[in-house]
């Protein structure tokens, strides 16, 4: 079971660094690989049967941060979703096709953030 619980973990690591590399030619890559990685810390250190309870916070204040900044530019896209696609190039007069996608990276951020916290209670239970 444990093996089950570091595959997971690893993979909940690697998708985060993957959401980090994806942001390199972002126009503004410092602040979203940096978020990320903040983020893949967390299931990371879930790997090497680490929780860094701060760090977890931190995480889940960076999601809620953006969550919240980039709610009403993603209501604003899920008003037009009919008319827009999710996937399509930025464009300056439709600032709420990217603001919704950082709010889904942002919620599966948060997602992957708290599943790696709940894994890591259910490793500290086993190795009592």
């Amino acid at each position: 079971m444990i093996y089950i619980i570091k595959i997971s973990a690893a993979l909940f690591a690697l998708t985060l660094i993957a959401f980090a590399a994806l942001q390199l030619n972002d126009p503004d890559p410092t602040i979203w690989t940096g978020f990320y990685l903040v983020c893949a810390a967390v299931p990371l250190l879930v790997v090497f049967n680490k929780f860094v309870r701060p760090l977890f916070w931190l995480a889940v204040a960076l999601c809620a941060v953006e969550l919240v900044l980039s709610g009403p530019g993603a209501y604003n896209y899920y008003l037009h979703m009919d008319q827009e696609p999710l996937m399509q190039s930025m464009n300056p007069e439709k600032p709420y096709i990217e603001e919704a996608r950082e709010f889904l990276g942002a919620a599966i951020a948060l997602g992957l953030v708290f599943a790696s916290a709940w894994l890591a209670r259910f490793t500290a239970n086993k190795n009592k």
